[in-house]
């Protein structure tokens, strides 16, 4: 099947993408992304993007791929304060959870009370499902700026090509770490379609500048692809 009829599929069966990657993640790999989530909520940024996957896998800590970084001087203090200077992919224009914040609900608490309760899996499921109900049914636009794997979307097939690659079953956190890697190697932007890019400089981003996640690592003296090669030698 050739790429633009795959595209159309998925525009037709409201399919964002990420479905397969979702179901390949590993234990580890699941928890990286809920901490990602966590630190793009805590920053007040509504999207997550390749800088909060990195600053997920630091908090998660307990991996190779944390490893690695830690081991080239790169703690999850430092990466939060870089990425500050920098600048994230999308700022803080739209802030649904601070909103919901100043009336005392705290997102990521229900969050985790919903996890406790019906299970990761039920409430990603669920998550999934409102994001395919068309806007009359209380959905979301689609594509739509607020989608939470927008911005993040790129770097989660070049996980799941580099764990296809390694014949990996799984997608773990040296996965996402390399997916993030390829990513933000290319200015933002790359392979977003042109209802996508209206969409997001809407909210405030700037296509065509270099990924913060490049910034934040190259001020620490360290070279995309010479992590990525680490990686895929390991």
């Amino acid at each position: 099947m050739d790429a633009r009829l795959a595209r159309l599929l998925r525009a037709v069966t409201n399919d964002d993408g990420t479905g397969a990657v979702w179901k390949r993640l590993t234990p580890d790999g699941r928890e990286v992304l809920r901490l990602a989530f966590a630190e793009s909520g805590e920053l007040g940024h509504c999207c997550l993007a390749d800088e909060h996957v990195l600053l997920g896998l630091l908090r998660h800590g307990a991996s190779p791929a944390a490893a690695l970084l830690q081991a080239q001087g790169l703690g999850l203090a430092a990466a939060r304060a870089e990425l500050l200077r920098v600048g994230p992919t999308l700022g803080p224009a739209v802030d649904p959870a601070g909103a919901l914040r100043t009336l005392g609900i705290e997102v990521e608490t229900v969050r985790q009370r919903l996890e406790m309760t019906f299970g990761a899996r039920a409430v990603e499921a669920a998550e999934r499902r409102v994001r395919r109900r068309p806007r009359w049914r209380g959905g979301h636009p689609r594509p739509s700026p607020l989608c939470a794997y927008l911005l993040a979307k790129r770097s989660f097939e070049f996980s799941a090509e580099f764990a296809d690659r390694r014949g990996d079953a799984g997608i773990g956190p040296e996965h996402l770490l390399y997916g993030v890697l390829q990513d933000a190697r290319d200015p933002l932007g790359t392979r977003l379609s042109r209802r996508s890019r209206r969409q997001l400089t809407g909210l405030g981003w700037t296509p065509g500048r270099p990924n913060p996640l490049r910034l934040l690592l190259e001020a620490h003296g360290l070279d995309l692809n010479r992590l990525a090669a680490q990686l895929a030698g390991s």
